[in-house]
């Protein structure tokens, strides 16, 4: 199996036509990350990927993992937003892949929370089927991809199991 990484950015504040840009040159699988986003917290991280997709299959759409700071709660795997040791942070994911090991989640029927798009799973089928995300967005456009992915009938999914680092918006609120 094949899952690529990609990091859109786009100095015109369109995020969403850069991740188009980019998924469209990929095989199949790909994560979406924000340029936050750090996969060294978890060197397993795309182990703990492949095994979820094997898992879930063709019903998934979009798949995410837990992290430190973000603003969808069903994400957020501790209160650990502050601690900047990197260290610290590879030890917890350890420990949060070894205690939940293997759980995906099926968080498709809760419509109060839309997953945070710093890590994004999917497929470029899926994106193909769904139009992609909108080209003018910047902020939003993980919001507006998941309703597009339920409106196709595909499954959302939260890999419990992985836990990864984010930055999330520490440089604007701390000046």
């Amino acid at each position: 199996m094949i899952i690529e990484t990609i990091t859109p950015w786009s100095d015109k504040r369109r995020l969403g036509e850069a991740a188009n840009h980019m998924v469209a040159k990929v095989d199949d699988w790909v994560v979406i990350l924000d340029y936050d986003v750090s996969l060294a917290t978890n060197l397993h991280w795309f182990d703990i990927c492949a095994d979820a997709i094997e898992k879930v299959g063709d019903k998934a759409g979009l798949m995410s993992c837990m992290t430190n700071r973000i603003g969808c709660p069903l994400q957020k795997a501790h209160n650990c937003g502050d601690i900047t040791d990197m260290e610290w942070h590879r030890s917890f994911a350890k420990d949060w892949e070894r205690d939940h090991h293997g759980q995906v989640e099926d968080i498709t029927d809760t419509p109060k929370w839309r997953l945070s798009g710093f890590f994004m799973l999917t497929r470029r089928k899926v994106w193909e089927e769904v139009g992609g995300f909108p080209p003018e967005k910047f902020i939003g456009m993980d919001s507006y991809y998941h309703g597009k992915v339920l409106q196709a009938g595909y499954r959302v999914y939260l890999i419990k199991s992985l836990y990864v680092w984010h930055s999330y918006q520490r440089d604007w609120k701390n000046g």
